[in-house]
């Protein structure tokens, strides 16, 4: 098959790694991958990518809503679209989930897939939720198959009208042995990337997160800030970066808490800091099934979390974890000091947590299943390649 895979950002987020991986996957199989992706980029990202896939920049297609560069977009997209025939077009996240179906429909491609990994129209405002799922229901009848990480996700869509009868769940792949086997950090390690001289005392909260407004960081340090009170040897490790940095620092130093919330950026080993963490939270407002807690479980840490769509399947509460409202942040606090200062209870959560039976978000396993999904809409006469076009040389060179 020839796959063409087109990403808003390719970035450091779980949407990215899980393209990423999906794109390697199925190069290795020996299948004709090209992944097109927008302005932001990450060299560490794209150096991680097989050398025979093809890539293209769209310096047009951009994040934030810009009907200008939408436009541009769309049309740049639907021309290297057209120049590339592809088999499949399988589109992730929300931006370039809206214009890629509409481009590939348009350059005549018949089999277009769209990655389900966080839905724009859910815990936003309600103009805004509107917005998206009209644009949504636009783009739906030219969708062949919606891949959901999680049946939350799936439900969701159904719920909104989005065809249920092309609805699939395909956990997001990972390298699972690397989390389960990880060795947590040394008390040596710790106080060296803490900056103390000793960590006997220090009750660990990790939590991984881009510094972004919807994962509410900075919401979190407030809510951090009550923990503190009742347990004064906890510190947070956030293990992520992202343009919200600054504002959680000057946060953290408002409550006198800069000593105590330490902002380490991208870690290289992160299951290893999970690995040692005492509780892993995560405050997203809005997200599909984070990777994140999927890694958190692989760790078998006990997880205090906000109750996302599809988390359910992980976090069992009262058994290896805690779910508390999207909108009541502060509900957070009360289970973390628990845990904290129950260690008999931590303990149980976490043994809950390495029975837990997660070989389902293996690599292998996500991309078997793309696999009989994209040969099945094949198999039933969906693909009908456009007329061939002139040669773009654009395909063989990265950006």
């Amino acid at each position: 098959m020839k796959i063409a895979h087109v990403i808003t950002r390719f970035v450091r987020g779980g949407a990215d790694e899980n393209t990423l991986l999906s794109c390697n996957a199925q190069a290795d199989a020996g299948h004709e991958v090209i992944l097109i992706h927008g302005r932001d980029s990450a060299p560490s990202l794209l150096a991680q990518l097989r050398p025979q896939i093809a890539v293209i920049k769209v310096e047009s297609l951009v994040r934030e809503i810009d009907l200008i560069r939408d436009g541009t977009a769309l049309l740049e997209l639907r021309d290297h679209i057209r120049n590339a025939r592809p088999d499949i077009v399988h589109t992730h996240t929300s931006k370039a989930g809206i214009l890629g179906r509409a481009a590939a429909w348009l350059a005549g491609c018949k089999t277009i897939v769209h990655g389900v990994h966080i839905l724009p129209f859910l815990n936003v405002s309600r103009l805004q939720g509107a917005v998206y799922l009209v644009l949504e229901h636009a783009v739906a009848p030219v969708t062949s198959a919606f891949v959901n990480v999680s049946t939350g996700m799936r439900d969701a869509c159904v719920a909104a009208g989005l065809k249920a009868d092309r609805q699939h769940v395909v956990p997001s792949g990972m390298d699972v042995s690397r989390f389960a086997t990880a060795e947590p950090l040394s008390d040596a390690e710790l106080a060296a990337a803490l900056e103390r001289t000793e960590v006997s005392s220090i009750e660990l909260l990790v939590m991984a997160a881009a510094l972004e407004p919807r994962k509410r960081v900075r919401e979190f340090v407030e809510v951090f800030a009550q923990i503190v009170a009742k347990r004064p040897g906890a510190v947070l490790a956030v293990l992520g970066e992202g343009p919200e940095r600054s504002a959680i620092q000057a946060c953290a130093e408002r409550l006198g808490l800069a000593d105590r919330v330490r902002l380490l950026g991208f870690q290289n080993q992160p299951e290893r800091w999970m690995k040692r963490a005492d509780v892993c939270v995560l405050s997203s407002e809005r997200e599909g099934l984070p990777r994140v807690i999927i890694q958190y479980a692989l760790c078998s840490r006990p997880i205090v979390t906000t109750a996302l769509p599809g988390v359910n399947e992980i976090v069992r509460p009262d058994w290896n974890g805690f779910l508390v409202p999207v909108d009541d942040l502060s509900a957070m606090a009360e289970p973390i000091t628990q845990l904290l200062a129950d260690r008999e209870l931590a303990a149980r959560m976490a043994g809950n947590a390495a029975r837990l039976d997660l070989s389902a978000w293996s690599v292998e396993g996500m991309a078997s299943q793309l696999e009989r999904i994209y040969g099945d809409l094949l198999r039933k006469g969906e693909n009908r390649r456009p007329p061939p076009a002139p040669r773009d040389t654009s395909l063989s060179m990265r950006s």
